[in-house]
């Protein structure tokens, strides 16, 4: 028996709006400090939109190289990261 969860409108705006805060505070890769304000390591605003996602059992989409690891020298693989 499967169960199914209904989101109302609410529940909507605060994914979009957590989204939107993962994807202006973001934890660099070289330094560890948040690209938006600074702070060192994940910033709180962050960590209140990870909350977010983990509460409503969803998985935020992702935006590869916003962490910047050219910077740490990390550097892209062939194809699907395999090769």
């Amino acid at each position: 028996m499967t169960a199914t969860i209904y989101y109302g409108t609410t529940a909507d705006e605060q994914l979009a709006a957590a989204q939107r805060v993962l994807d202006t505070h973001i934890t660099s890769s070289a330094t560890g400090r948040c690209l938006q304000c600074g702070t060192l390591g994940p910033c709180y605003k962050r960590e209140t939109a990870v909350v977010v996602f983990s509460r409503t059992l969803r998985l935020p989409s992702r935006r590869p190289g916003a962490t910047r690891p050219e910077l740490v020298g990390a550097r892209r693989l062939g194809a699907g990261g395999l090769g």
